[in-house]
């Protein structure tokens, strides 16, 4: 089951913690941190559902609450789009108004910082 983490620290979480954090609730197949959020990937349903109701508001760091909950995929006859060089001031809402000339948009996101950090 794939589960994923909101309000992680990228720069200060690696795998390795965020496995160590979801071992005790089955086993851990995989995790990948980005940015502000990861994935984990658990082997055994029960598990993973165990994990996200114990540690969904955990503070793996002071301050910062995990948002832990399944990982929803992308609704049909939809695509993601990468933009880069886009100008620091901009805003979500910005560049959602942009595109919702050509279309509904269902997400958008602006992720600040070096994207080859990833």
């Amino acid at each position: 089951m794939k589960i994923f983490v909101g309000n992680v620290d990228g720069a200060d979480t690696t795998p390795e913690e965020l496995a160590a954090l979801f071992a005790p609730f089955g086993t851990v197949m995989s995790c990948a941190v980005m940015k502000q959020f990861a994935f984990v990937h658990m082997r055994e349903n029960a598990g993973a559902l165990r994990a996200i109701e114990a540690l969904h508001g955990h503070e793996l760091r002071p301050g910062r609450a995990l948002v832990v909950e399944m990982s929803r995929p992308r609704p049909l006859n939809t695509w993601k789009i990468f933009v880069g060089n886009v100008s620091a001031a901009c805003t979500s809402q910005e560049l959602r108004s942009l595109f919702e000339r050509r279309g509904r948009v269902i997400e958008c996101d602006v992720v600040k910082g070096n994207w080859r950090s990833w």
